[in-house]
């Protein structure tokens, strides 16, 4: 592997990083949503005066929050694997042409 190349993939993997701290915090966001989702659910079912309409609102931001965040996370967990990958094959290539 020569320097251009692994110049190129360090970059990629530190791309891929700063790319991962972003959706981490979509997730969180995401997190967000689902937690107003409980309120407005508890408002709507179990509040002073039932509201039907927050209620349904609430269960539909709860699944849409919760739902956003598995896939969200999913997406994290692969794209930290594909950086460790990354760097082992830049830890390893640099291993084995030291003179």
């Amino acid at each position: 592997m020569n320097i251009q190349e692994r110049n190129r993939l360090s970059r990629e993997a530190a791309l891929q990083t700063k790319a991962l701290e972003r959706i981490d915090r979509w997730k969180k966001m995401a997190l967000t949503i689902s937690a107003v989702g409980v309120a407005f659910a508890y408002a709507g079912f179990a509040g002073q005066t039932e509201n039907l309409f927050f209620g349904i609102w609430g269960i539909f931001l709860i699944l849409a929050g919760a739902g956003s965040a598995a896939v969200f996370n999913l997406g994290i967990r692969n794209g930290k694997r594909n950086v460790e990958k990354i760097l082992n094959l830049l830890k390893r290539n640099a291993s084995c042409h030291i003179s």
